[in-house]
């Protein structure tokens, strides 16, 4: 049975227990359960009710790619996708698709993702949150029509400092709460890039220039029947 048609859904990918090779485990990141309960909350103001966690070794390569696979089948021509990801990013020494989010069975290349998203209806929009070392380096990657906005905790070529809590998440929810999710993307820009380290600097991006004068909120809004 094909499953009922979504407007809005979000996919977060909780990878607090990650591979590192054969029998062996990426450190544990403290900040990413605390990323988790914070974005959905983020989801839950904004309105997004349909929300799948995928965290422990059920964040796995395979669930990933196919919870992306049930978005294109679901979602509706102009609806939105969530995707958050809390975890570690390899980069290595290849082309930037070859990047890798570290998930509890392997690796899911860069590539791999955006090219699920390629696949959503071209009149879709995207809003990622990554929150891991090289966030940036997925607008790089990107090669569908969909308009895509990004809000990246480092740039693609940066690497985060290890917390309890990711501050820039806390940023966010801060700014969406506060705001009542009204203020703009540009603002939210300037409230992530403010007094933050030119080492590990937040990187709020979008492919749709339109963007840059609506909120957050507008997103959910253009979505709703």
């Amino acid at each position: 049975m094909r499953a009922a048609p979504m407007t809005a859904l979000r996919i977060h990918v909780c990878a607090d227990l990650a591979s590192a090779g054969p029998d062996l485990r990426w450190p544990t990141m403290h900040a990413t359960q605390d990323t988790t309960r914070r974005v959905a909350r983020i989801c839950c103001e904004l309105g997004i009710t349909d929300q799948r966690t995928l965290a422990g070794d059920q964040a796995t390569v395979d669930a990933l790619l196919g919870a992306l696979s049930e978005a294109v089948a679901t979602l509706v021509d102009d609806g939105l996708l969530v995707l958050t990801f809390s975890g570690h990013t390899v980069r290595g020494d290849g082309p930037t698709e070859t990047a890798r989010w570290c998930l509890f069975d392997g690796g899911v290349e860069l590539s791999q993702i955006t090219g699920q998203l390629s696949r959503l209806p071209a009149a879709a929009t995207v809003l990622v949150i990554c929150d891991s070392c090289y966030s940036a380096a997925i607008a790089s990657v990107l090669s569908g029509t969909q308009e895509v906005v990004l809000l990246a905790g480092c740039g693609e070529h940066q690497t985060m400092i290890g917390r309890c809590r990711s501050e820039f998440v806390v940023k966010i929810e801060e700014f969406v709460v506060s705001r009542r999710s009204r203020g703009s993307l540009a603002q939210l820009r300037e409230v992530l890039e403010d007094d933050t380290p030119d080492c590990e600097r937040p990187v709020v991006w979008t492919n749709a220039a339109r963007r840059w004068s609506q909120s957050i909120a507008d997103l959910v809004q253009a979505c709703k029947p």
